[in-house]
């Protein structure tokens, strides 16, 4: 994969809102997820307006509001269907994590800087060794 591939515009508002939606700014990949040619995905990154078939498939495919994407303005990610049988992409997924992990980091760091914080580190090979001198008691094997 050449340089170029990596490369959007990055002066294009519409051009970097559209590879963050799409969570790529490779074209090929993009090529992929949309079912679009390279050179399409390479237009769109470099701010060309998707047709209404593609801007469909971009609102089935990834959780980003059209609006947003189109405008730059309003909400960032479109309203969960009310439908509870509304299947979840695995990419809604990784963005809601994404955004659960951010804010639970978020406090953990503004807590930090309390004072009187105090911030204990657990050590997997320190975690598995108490559980193997668990087990090495008379009663833990008594109890296996």
């Amino acid at each position: 994969m050449s340089s170029e591939d990596l490369r959007y515009d990055e002066n294009s508002p519409f051009g970097v809102r559209f590879a963050e939606a799409c969570g790529t700014a490779e074209p090929a990949r993009i090529q992929r997820l949309l079912n679009i040619s390279y050179q399409a995905a390479k237009n769109y990154l470099n701010g060309r307006l998707p047709d209404p078939r593609v801007l469909l498939r971009i609102a089935e495919r990834t959780p980003y509001s059209l609006h947003w994407l189109l405008t730059g303005q309003g909400e960032k990610f479109a309203l969960p269907a009310s439908n509870g049988d509304t299947p979840i992409l695995a990419r809604q997924i990784g963005e809601l994590i994404r955004q659960e992990v951010s804010s639970a980091v978020s406090l953990a760091m503004e807590k930090a800087q309390q004072p009187g914080f105090k911030t204990i580190v657990l050590r997997t090979d320190e975690l598995k060794s108490e559980t193997e001198k668990e087990l090495t008691t008379p009663k833990a094997r008594r109890d296996r």
